[in-house]
């Protein structure tokens, strides 16, 4: 600690401790509404008769209702994330796509209702308002910087894979693998789908054309 810090005292230690744990109540219980009812028809005054705060308090912690769901979405990437991340660091698990397309169906087994929150049309808009932001300068909200934290954490980790998995190959790198990132987040719905009808053989099938299509991919 430098001369020029000042010590936390107790009181604002315990002020933070419950500022934190109101924060984390009411993402819980706008969790279970918006799995449940769907972003639409979520009301903010639900979520804050359920937490027993006014709705008032939610707007201290909370810019709107998007905000709210962002930081819902921030708890889906951080599991999302650690699933990817335990998954493939198994010793017995190859650090390539097939294994980051099976941890994906072990994240959607493990947490099935959070499916829901990978919809494009409102966590698209959501990542690219941050990206926005960013771009032109403006401060992200606490929720926006959680999500942005943990989108770029896989963003990073899905880079790996696919350069290791081209590499391991022996093909061109030259890709960019952002291109490749885009194009397997458009299979989101259709993996989602086949879960959903216990199709998991198909799932085999996708997953083992991707993987050896771009294993021999070459620009």
């Amino acid at each position: 600690m430098s001369s020029n810090d000042k010590p936390i005292s107790p009181k604002k230690r315990r002020l933070e401790r419950e500022r934190k744990y109101r924060r984390d109540t009411i993402i819980k219980i706008a969790e279970k509404f918006f799995i449940s009812q769907g972003y639409s028809q979520t009301m903010v005054d639900k979520i804050a008769d359920e937490a027993g705060y006014s709705k008032a308090t939610i707007y201290n912690y909370f810019e709107s209702k998007d905000d709210l769901f962002v930081a819902v979405a921030a708890i889906v990437f951080e599991k999302l994330f650690h699933t990817f991340e335990s998954t493939l660091n198994q010793p017995d698990i190859k650090f390539e796509l097939r294994s980051l397309g099976d941890a994906y169906v072990i994240f959607l087994d493990e947490y099935p209702d959070y499916a829901a929150f990978f919809d494009p049309s409102r966590l698209g808009l959501a990542i690219e308002r941050m990206i926005k932001k960013e771009e032109t300068n403006q401060l992200l909200t606490e929720s926006e910087k959680e999500l942005r934290y943990y989108q770029l954490k896989i963003e990073k980790l899905m880079r790996d894979v696919i350069l290791e998995t081209m590499k391991n190959a022996g093909v061109s790198t030259k890709l960019d693998p952002f291109s490749v990132i885009m194009a397997l987040s458009t299979l989101d719905s259709a993996i989602r789908v086949l879960l959903v009808r216990g199709a998991r053989e198909y799932l085999d099938v996708l997953f083992t054309i991707i993987d050896k299509g771009l294993k021999h991919y070459f620009d």
